[in-house]
Parts: C-alpha cells; structure tokens; sequence
C-alpha cells in the first residue's frame, strides 16, 4: 500500500514537470527582440542574416546589421544564419549583439556566372561584384554611376551630363575599331535589357563577367564582358517593409573659366590692334552696337551663363516589402526619381514597379515570375542653349541699353538671345520598358533540376521635338515653326531551357549544366514630321502644318544557342570548369551563321594543402588560369544580305519607279572573335583583414568586322568584311583592407586600378607608313584611317606646336611665311617647309592607361562617413571645348576661355595673337589637328561623401521600426584636372550635346520596421 502511494506520488509528479516544461513557452514573459548583428573581426553590420525562433522563420537583419522580431518568450531559442559564416545560437534578451564568425571571409557568397552560380570560393573565372550597399552608398540613379571606380578593369563614363543622362562602360580597353565596345547587360536572366531604366534600390548585386572563360557561356554576345543584374527577390520572414529617400539640390560645378567683361573688352581691343599694324582703334570703331559700346563705356557687363540656369530639385523615393514563408517568398517595391534641369525645361523622372513572387509546390514542383516596369520621361530642351550662353558677350545684354527693347538676334556676331531661344524648342523622349520573366522548375531526382523560363523585354519610346520661330534652327523666319514625332517600339524574348545536375561523393563534386536557348529581337519605326505650324501644339498636332516627313521601318533578329558546362572540384583543392557554345546568328552571312565558343578555366586552392595548414596570417590563397573564346556579330540586320533603296523615280518616255542596291553584300562574313588568357590570384590575410586579388590578361580580337575599301569599279567605295586584329593586355588588383577596428571605431578601405594596353595587331589594307613621315619609318599600316599596327586604336597624329614666334625671329619665322605672335610648329626635318604629313608625329592616345577608384568607410558609434573617388590617367584628346571657346575658333565674335595670349607687350608663348593665329589652328581647313589644343584627360574625382548617423534600437521602438538612419550627401564635391573644358570624362563632346557638371547636395532618410 505504501509503495502504491509512493508510485502515484512520484507520476504525479512527473506530469507536473512534463506540463511546465510545455507550458513554459506560453506563459514565459513576452519581450521585445532588437539587436544587431555583426562581423566578428571587422565588426561591420551583416545585411540579410536569417533569424530563427525555435526553429520559426521571424525575419532578417536589416542594411544596417539591425533587426527586431516583436514579441518573444523571453529565453527563447534564437539562431542566426548567414552564407560565409558559422550559424549561431543564442537565448533571446530584450537587446542582443551577435557577433558571427566568418568561415572562409565570404568564400561561401554566391556569385552569378550565367545559367547559375557558384560559391565565390569555387569561382575559377574573373568576376567583379557590386553589392547593393555600394551602389546605393552616395544616391546614385542609375546603377552604372554606382559602379565608377568600384571594380577593377571596368571603365565607366558618363556620357551626356544632362538629366537622365547615360553611361558608357567598357570592360578591359576596346577589343573592336569600328564597332560597339559596350558590354552584354543582362537583367535577371533577359540579355541586352538596359540599365539606364533600373532603379538601383531595387538591385540586389551586379556581377561583371571579364575573362573569356567566364564571358563564353554568353558566346556570340560576351566579347566585350557581361555585366549580371540581380534584382531583389523575397526572403523567408514575416514582412518586412523599407522606405529609403532624399531630397536636395544640384547647380553647375567645375565653370569653364571664361573671360571676364573687362577682360573679352580688351580682347576685342587686342583683336582689332592685330588686324591695323599693331596700333589701337577707338572702341566706336570695335563695338557697333550702340548697347554693346554703352555696357562697355560704363563697364556694365552681363553674366549668360548665370542668367539662364538656376539651382535644381533632385529627389528619390522608393518604398518596398517582402517575406514570406519557405514555400511563398514575394518582393514588391515603388519607386521616383526626378531630376530637375539647371537649363529650364530640362528635366528627367523615372517610375519604377516590381514584383518579383516564388512559389514552392513540393519538393519536385517550384513556380515563380517576376515583373518590372519603368516609365520615364526627359526633356533636353534648346541643344544650342548653353552653347549659345557661353559664346555671348558679356557686353551684350537681354534689352538694349539704348532704349529698353528685347532683343531677338545681335547683328554684331549673329547670336540670338538665349533668354528666348530657351522657350521656344523642347526635345522630348519618353519610355515604358517592361522586363519580365516566368519560370517552371522540375526536380524529378535528387541533384536534378529541368528549368524553362520565358523573359519578354518590351520597349516603347516616343521621341518628339519642336521648335519655335524663334529659336536659332528657324533664326526668326516666318516659315513657322516644325515638329517632329518618332515612335519605335522594340520586342526581345528569350526561351531558356536549363537542366542541370550535380553529384558528390567522397571529396569529388560535379556540376553539370545544359542549356537551350532562344532569342528574338523585333524593332518598329515610325516618324513623321511637318513645319508651318499655326501655334505651339509640340508634337501632337502633326497634321496642323505641312507633312516633310513619313517613313517607317522593321527588322528581326534571331539567335539559337546550344551549351554545355562541367565544374568539378575536388577535395575543395582542385578545381575545372570547361564550357562550350554554339551559336547562331540570322545577321551573318549564309554559310557562316554558326560559330563554336569553348573556354576551359583551373584554379589550385593552396591554402588547403597541408604544407600551408600552419601558417597562420594566411587565410585564403587561391590560383587561377583561364582561356576562352568569345564572339560578336555586331552587323546591322539584313546588311549581309544586302539592302535596296526606296523608290526611285526615271524617265523613260515615262516615269518608272526602280530601285538600287545600298551596298556590297558579303557572303563570307563572319564572326568576330575574341580568344583570351587569365591569370589569377586571391588572397585572405591576418584574419581577412587584407584581402583582395590580382589579374593578368591577354586579349586578341581576330576577324574584327569593319568597312574595308573596294575598287570603285565596282559600284561602292566599301564592303563590310572581316579584317584585321586587336590586342588588350593588362593587370588589375583590388586591395581590401580594415585599418583599425577597436571598438567603437573601424576605418575600412576598398582600392581597386587596372592598366590596359591597347595595341592594332593586323589590318586587311597595309601600306609601308614610312612613305608619309619618318616619324613612322619601319610602321605599317592604314595611314587614311590612321590606324598604325603596334599602336592604340585611338592613336592622336599631330602637328607638334612648339609655342609662338616671338619678337626677334622675325627672319626666321618668315621661312614659313608666318611672323611674330603666330603659332609655331616643329619641322621635323629642318627643311624650312611644313609637310601636311611628313612634319607630323605620334602625340599619345584617346584611350586611357591606367583607371581605378579609392572608398573609405568610418564608423564610430552610430555615425558613418563615405568617401568614395575614381580616376584615369594616361590619354589625350582634343579639346572640343578648347577649340570652339580658346580663340583657335573666333578672336573676336565670341567670349573666351581666360587664356594667356601673345601682345607685344606680352609675349606668351601659350597662346597666339588674336586676329595673328597663323595658318596652325585647329579650325583651319588644311590643319587636321595640331598638338596644343590634345590636353591630358587625366582626373581625380570625389564622386561622393556620405554622412549618416543610426538611431539606437530604443529610438526606433518608439515607431515600431527595425532602424532610423538619417544622412546627408553630396555628389561631385570635387574634381582635381588640368582639363580646360567642361568635363574631362567627355573631352570631344560639344556642349550642346551634353552639358556642364553638376554638384548635388541632398538629405536622406532609411527606414524599415
């Protein structure tokens, strides 16, 4: 009886104990979880580390390491994951600080390669990554700007200042003469989408494929480099929704240094004396105009350039979401941007909308799409505008002085006024692009995935233009004023099918991919255009005038690909990866419409051998060699099968309507190909504290497609062919670095340089160079085109000024029938005769040698600073600016650059007399180019700095957000040039096709809950 008691005493309690330990949960205290979550060795905050309560998905950190999971029973179970680093697991406190460990300094990060991924310790080709913290860091809008100077070996510029204006990027130096240099963007799986339209925000990384061996698995369209766009998808966690923003102004920057009021006066004065014996006229005599000879009698001057530009809004705004579950994963995001016009009535605003949705049926089933939109909307204005407000005198004024009246055009130098030019034309260019893409993915066995997606890229674009009576294209005639209207709209599909499989077994792993690939491309034109207009009804009212203009067009590529790609790895030491492509293109000749591109890559893990086990500041050593060969079709469609004009009329007793032939056909053209060698080294130093890698490369362009001169005999001047070669060899390191990290303090670097040499192996025409100058004895090559084999595509062939002649050399300057104040230019042979060709010489080259950019990050306590630059060095151009505003264009008629010009008085031997130039000007006819108006390209340039500061996690409790952070930017705070003209990343750019820099400052907020 008493050990029955003792038996039911004891069961009963163990059924309390049992029951506690199940209701503990429930009836623990609920708190609330905020914390951060950071680098162990660098103590940088982590973006996107999973967040687990007992074995629940709750959400992710934060951009800022942050995060905060509502309410949690207190001591709850929180585990923290994170690709590259050790999962941790701790008990939950009302404020946790994680630290996670790094398990190989972000060798598990994933890099995209085409068709798929690979952890980056696996990658065996040159690939460059671009975070979305580093595109977004200084508020750029376009995601090309993000990446200046942020890998190694990538060149972007600028190319048109004006707002929305683009970007050009090249990928090691140029591989073609005559055609694109622009490497191949694709945009979540679609090939050729433009990156202009993407909102950065909404991008989760770039990668940019640069050796042969990584670019062929895009065959036909990766010679130039493949630039990879991930956009943001959803994560497994409750939702979680961010708002980032800023608002600020822009205004020019970086002014050309143009003359004074007094000083174009006295040039005027210098200009006339020239022209009469070196003796003054009276300024009656100079200055016609009655209000021109008053503003200057009074020294009352006029600032153009002031008067027609004003300070700019510029503003972001994006707002997005996302979550879900292990089996629905969703992402959705709303975006502006304007860009306010420093020109009235410039202007750019971009909209943007995605939703991207992945769905999990089974284990055998995955479904998922994605949807983006872009409409945009930019208005260049008067091209002629800034041109025309730089050239004006500052003598000439808005009204007359005489009498108050506007005026329209000023007979002195034929100018018209800016102030009405201004509003009176418009150039307007809209566009909706859709990109979006469908998948279906079967796994019928483990390790096997059959994936087909479908990506439809949808372009419409509206171009129109008018222009008024009064702008400088009409000069005020009454032919009324002309409109003109163009729509096209551009169809790309493409119809992926992957299947991919990969094994492992006993150190030894294998991934294999297949793909079959389909693309379209279809383009449809319209224009029209009419003048006489009645009233200023822009482009919608074409019907309102007389019709000038009616045509139309379309066209239609195809390309089919087939490939195939084997990586295997053993031991995680040894590491293959081979690929081959082949594809066909409907633009290329029949017969030769198929090319194969294989490419094979190795790469040794050293740090794993044994013998390197114990060397302890060592954390990552890797080497890698590769070889691929790439292609490019880059010919308009239907021009190898040769093209007809459009009606032609003839008379024979009566008309007849025939047509003609445009060009030569070319039935053996074919592709052009890239074959290259990569060189490769990673390392991971003192705990991963200095990182980084090195590159060396080898590229040769072969069968380069171009126009190649054909007997007249035959009808044309050119075919197009195959002909000639180019080489690229270079290196590139990027160097990354955390220099002191104590606490509540870390300063961390990134640097990155390339050096690229640029040289003309072959051409189709060669002649002996030697014949034209002996300053190319020995050369060959195409002296027309100036093409020179050994030498850069973009190689300069000049006159070599030595200075001006100067008082005393009266005689010996009169040997070349010029005197005293002229320019002076190098007879190479001393024969007292200047030859067109044979006194010419080399003066260096268009194409840069050496480019790169330099980032510091500081941290300390909640404030960060940014500071990010980039530069170039090592080319010259010539500088349109220099030539159309330095007296090299007109002495007298415009204003000038402030320049240090010859007098009597004054014997510079900067810049000749005005009015007494001699005949070795740039804009002299028989002058092609003469060597002092080639300036250094060369810059540094602040693209940014960033000042921002997060709230504590107690702050951002008060409006239930995850984190606060509040900043202040300033874009383009300085540039550091000898460069005289506007910008020197657009040296042969005429101002009326771009525009002068600007400077942005703007204040933004992030915030996400």
């Amino acid at each position: 009886m008493r050990q029955i008691t003792n038996f039911r005493f004891f069961a009963f309690v163990a059924m309390c104990s049992i029951s506690l330990f199940y209701l503990t949960p429930i009836f623990a205290q609920q708190i609330q979880v905020r914390g951060l979550v950071k680098d162990a060795v660098t103590g940088s905050p982590l973006a996107g580390v999973s967040i687990r309560v007992n074995n629940v998905s709750l959400g992710s950190s934060g951009e800022d390491g942050r995060f905060s999971l509502g309410d949690v029973a207190s001591g709850s179970s929180v585990e923290f994951r994170l690709i590259g680093y050790e999962s941790i697991i701790q008990r939950a406190t009302a404020n946790m600080e994680v630290s996670l460990v790094s398990n190989g300094d972000e060798l598990e990060e994933v890099v995209v390669i085409g068709y798929g991924s690979v952890k980056k310790s696996d990658l065996t080709g040159s690939v460059g990554s671009v975070s979305n913290q580093t595109l977004t860091r200084g508020g750029q809008f376009n995601a090309a700007a993000g990446m200046q100077g942020a890998v190694s070996g990538v060149n972007i510029v600028r190319s048109n200042n004006k707002p929305g204006g683009g970007y050009a990027i090249e990928v090691r130096g140029l591989s073609s003469i005559s055609s694109s240099n622009a490497p191949l963007v694709v945009i979540d799986g679609v090939p050729g989408a433009d990156l202009d339209k993407i909102n950065p925000d909404d991008i989760e990384k770039i990668d940019i494929l640069k050796d042969a061996s990584a670019t062929a698995i895009y065959g036909s369209r990766g010679a130039n480099g493949v630039v990879i766009v991930t956009t943001k998808r959803g994560l497994d966690g409750k939702p979680a929704i961010s708002y980032s923003g800023y608002v600020g102004l822009r205004r020019y920057m970086n002014i050309p240094d143009m003359m004074s009021g007094e000083e174009y006066v006295q040039l005027a004065r210098e200009a006339r004396r020239a022209t009469n014996n070196n003796e003054y006229v009276a300024d009656e005599a100079i200055f016609s105009d009655p209000s021109e000879l008053l503003a200057v009698q009074n020294g009352n001057y006029f600032d153009w350039v002031d008067a027609i530009s004003n300070n700019a809004m510029q503003t972001n705004h994006t707002i997005s979401a996302n979550g879900g579950t292990e089996d629905v994963k969703y992402a959705l995001s709303a975006g502006y941007y304007n860009e306010g016009g420093v020109l009235y009535p410039q202007g750019y605003d971009r909209y943007s909308l995605r939703a991207n949705l992945d769905l999990k049926a089974n284990s055998f089933l995955d479904f998922g799409g994605s949807l983006y939109l872009t409409h945009d909307i930019r208005e260049t204005g008067n091209s002629d505008l800034m041109q025309d407000a730089i050239r004006m005198r500052p003598t000439q004024h808005p009204n007359s002085l005489v009498d108050g009246t506007e005026l329209w055009r000023y007979p002195s130098n034929g100018l018209f006024n800016p102030l009405v030019t201004q509003q009176n034309e418009f150039n307007n260019t809209k566009g909706t692009n859709i990109l979006a893409n469908a998948y279906v993915s079967l796994k019928p066995i483990a390790g096997f995935e059959l994936r087909s997606t479908f990506s439809p890229y949808i372009v419409n674009t509206q171009v129109g233009q008018y222009r008024g009576v009064y702008t400088k294209a009409l000069q005020g005639t009454a032919a009324g004023a002309t409109n003109s209207l163009r729509k096209y709209t551009d169809i790309n599909w493409v119809f992926d099918n992957v299947a991919n499989y990969k094994w492992e077994s006993s150190g030894h792993k294998l991934d294999f991919t297949g793909v079959f690939s389909l693309q379209q491309d279809q383009y449809e034109n319209m224009q029209a255009a009419s003048r006489n207009l009645s009233f200023n009804s822009l482009w919608y009212n074409l019907q309102g005038g007389e019709m000038t203009a009616l045509n139309s067009a379309y066209t239609q590529v195809n390309l089919m690909s087939y490939l195939f790609r084997a990586n295997y790895t053993f031991n995680e030491k040894y590491l293959l990866t081979a690929s081959t492509r082949y594809d066909g293109s409907s633009k290329l000749a029949r017969g030769n419409k198929w090319a194969l591109f294989p490419s094979a890559a190795m790469a040794w893990r050293l740090k794993q051998e044994s013998f390197l086990n114990d060397v302890n500041w060592l954390d990552d050593l890797k080497l890698r060699i590769s070889y691929g060969r790439t292609g490019n079709d880059s010919v308009s469609p239907y021009s190898t099968a040769g093209t007809i004009s459009g009606p032609r009329y003839y008379v024979f007793g009566e008309d007849v309507i025939g047509n003609i032939p445009n060009n030569l056909r070319n039935d053996a053209l074919t592709w052009e190909k890239t074959a290259e060698y990569n060189l490769g080294v990673d390392f991971g130093l003192f705990g991963n504290r200095l990182s980084g890698n090195v590159e060396l490369y080898n590229r040769l362009t072969t069968d380069l497609i171009m126009t190649r001169s054909v007997p007249t005999h035959l009808g044309y001047g050119s075919i197009m062919d195959n002909v000639g070669s180019v080489r690229n060899k270079g290196i590139e390191a990027t160097l990354n670095s955390v220099n002191i990290n104590n606490g509540n303090f870390k300063w961390s670097s990134v640097i990155n340089l390339a050096y690229n040499h640029n040289a003309i192996v072959d051409l189709a025409f060669k002649e002996d160079l030697g014949r034209y100058s002996p300053q190319l004895e020995g050369m060959v090559g195409d002296y027309n085109n100036r093409w020179f084999i050994g030498q850069p595509i973009r190689s300069n062939w000049n006159l070599m000024t030595l200075g001006v002649w100067q008082l005393g050399e009266e005689a010996e300057a009169a040997k070349y029938g010029q005197s005293p104040g002229q320019f002076r230019v190098r007879d190479f042979d001393g024969d007292g005769a200047i030859h067109a060709d044979r006194d010419r010489a080399l003066d260096g080259k268009r194409q840069a040698d050496w480019n790169g950019g330099f980032t510091n990050i500081f941290e300390y306590k909640g404030f960060d600073l940014a500071v990010h630059a980039y530069w170039r060095t090592g080319a010259r151009e010539r500088n349109q600016f220099y030539v159309s505003y330095a007296l090299e264009n007109n002495n007298l008629n415009f204003n000038n650059l402030r320049k240090n010009y010859w007098t009597p008085e004054n014997p510079s031997n900067d810049m000749a007399q005005p009015s007494n130039m001699g005949p070795y000007r740039d804009q002299n006819s028989t002058v092609a180019s003469v060597s002092h108006v080639m300036q250094s390209t060369d810059f540094l340039k602040i693209a940014y700095m960033t000042i921002g500061y997060t709230f504590q996690s107690s702050f951002a409790e008060q409006i239930k957000a995850r984190n606060i952070r509040l900043y202040a930017t300033v874009q383009n705070p300085f540039i550091f040039t000898s460069w005289s003209g506007f910008d020197p990343e657009q040296p042969s750019a005429s101002i009326g096709g771009t525009d002068l820099m600007t400077r942005s400052i703007f204040f933004g907020l992030n915030v996400s809950f």
